[in-house]
């Protein structure tokens, strides 16, 4: 035993950099996704009870000129609302699916849905 410590090979330095350049792709094509249906729960969550009430054509309305505003141009709220009235109660459910290239025929599928009572 010679007490001699030599630390990482490079075979398992170039495994560690492999995995650190992948984490940082990953992250950068989902992360703005998240983003994105983070700003949407939160437009879903300031929406009021009469914007809601107000039918499925003004809450329409409502949501693209939010979606707007906050810079949302790749969905469309006439594919992502689903508008449900029952009783007096209006359910309003935005579900919505992305599929993002990774590399060469890999992709990614990320599946959102956020539910708002009123």
């Amino acid at each position: 035993m010679s007490g001699k410590h030599r630390g990482m090979s490079t075979l398992g330095m170039i495994f560690v950099l492999v995995l650190i350049v992948l984490a940082i792709t990953l992250g950068l094509k989902i992360g703005p996704h998240y983003m994105t249906h983070d700003t949407i729960k939160t437009l879903l969550q300031e929406l009021t009870a009469e914007e809601a009430k107000s039918g499925r054509p003004l809450l329409l309305q409502t949501l693209r000129k939010r979606f707007k505003v906050n810079a949302i141009y790749d969905l469309d709220p006439e594919k992502l609302v689903h508008y449900k009235r029952e009783r007096g109660a209006v359910t309003v459910t935005v579900a919505y699916e992305i599929r993002e290239h990774l590399a060469a025929n890999a992709y990614v599928v990320l599946d959102f849905s956020e539910t708002r009572a009123f």
